[in-house]
């Protein structure tokens, strides 16, 4: 009977001990995995895209956008290929497109309605720069950004 009494305490130890482990290592990955949050100095300067588009984005919240692929019908995107970019102004605040990473959200007025248009940037934070895409575009193309050439 004794030995029964001691291998059951010998398997509640291991299987606490096994949960504090499992527990600490989720909690370690956690916050791991928060990120910072995005400050100006991640989003400010002018981003090139790949296919040729451009993003000025300025730290008052002002943005200028050069062909910049359309999110939707809604916005005045036809069929033709030069009315499937925006070229003008915008504006910016920090926000999160649905299962992405941290960006920007820009808005400005459809062109072809009056309704408004958003245009999400994922933003990729890095030592020497920032890398970042556009949900919306085509797959492959993202932007790099420059910080010291502000337009």
């Amino acid at each position: 009977m004794r030995t029964d009494w001691r291998r059951a305490l010998w398997w509640f130890i291991g299987v606490a001990a096994l949960f504090a482990a499992l527990t600490l290592v989720f909690l370690i990955e956690r916050v791991k995995a928060r990120e910072d949050p995005l400050a100006i100095a991640d989003v400010a300067g002018v981003w090139q895209g790949s296919d040729g588009g451009r993003l000025t984005v300025r730290a008052d919240g002002t943005a200028d956008l050069e062909r910049v692929t359309r999110p939707g019908p809604d916005c005045g995107r036809s069929t033709d290929a030069a009315g499937r970019s925006y070229t003008g102004p915008a504006a910016w605040v920090y926000d999160t497109y649905p299962d992405e990473r941290p960006g920007i959200r820009f808005a400005y007025q459809g062109p072809a309605t009056t309704k408004p248009c958003k245009i999400y940037l994922v933003v990729f934070p890095q030592k020497d720069g920032a890398r970042g895409f556009l949900p919306q575009d085509p797959p492959g193309v993202s932007y790099v950004r420059s910080a010291g050439q502000q337009g």
